[in-house]
């Protein structure tokens, strides 16, 4: 049987804008989490500059910054924290436990930051970008991911959790950190 995480994003569709993963991932992310949210959205409420998105990227903790700034002024009943996988306690054990909780709980969404080459197997693939976790099989130990290019990388595709942690762990060439994920949770889930 699919996961609530897996049945709420495919309610909703994103076609990420050229180099613009990190907050196509946020507005899918929000949106999945039932507060209809663009690309356009963001930028706007958060004064995000464009040209910096587009010409340097963003990081994880500059995506987890926006995320906290959007949801602070749109006044969403959400809270958002950030997993680095540098730190000593994010380890693969940990991620899986993350991952097996996190796909059972409509209440929140976990956005992945990876290295492509590394998530994908393809040494022709480079860089990090950003998209949802939909699904986990804990027999098979194979996430699904929801991406935010689906015209590059299909809508939804798999891999084992070890090369997507592995591909987590990488450090981002614009930081001295390791790549991570984003969880956007609801502060009160009966409403």
């Amino acid at each position: 049987m699919p996961s609530k995480d897996l049945l709420k994003i495919k309610l909703t569709e994103f076609q990420q804008p050229l180099r613009c993963c990190n907050v196509t991932a946020l507005a899918y992310a929000l949106s999945s989490l039932g507060y209809p949210t663009s690309v356009d959205d963001l930028f706007y409420v958060t004064q995000l500059p464009i040209a910096s998105v587009l010409d340097d990227g963003m990081t994880l903790a500059e995506t987890y910054d926006t995320c906290i700034k959007y949801i602070e002024a749109a006044g969403l009943p959400l809270s958002a924290k950030v997993e680095h996988f540098d730190k000593s306690s994010m380890t693969f054990d940990a991620f899986t436990k993350e991952i097996e909780n996190a796909v059972l709980n409509e209440n929140d969404i976990h956005i992945l930051n990876f290295n492509t080459k590394i998530a994908h197997n393809n040494s022709a693939l480079e860089g990090g970008h950003f998209s949802l976790l939909a699904d986990y099989d804990s027999a098979t130990q194979e996430i699904t991911v929801a991406d935010t290019n689906p015209k590059r990388y299909t809508r939804f595709w798999k891999c084992s959790a070890k090369r997507m942690y592995d591909a987590c762990v990488d450090k981002d060439s614009a930081s001295d950190r390791s790549r991570g994920m984003i969880i956007v949770q609801k502060v009160n889930p009966s409403n």
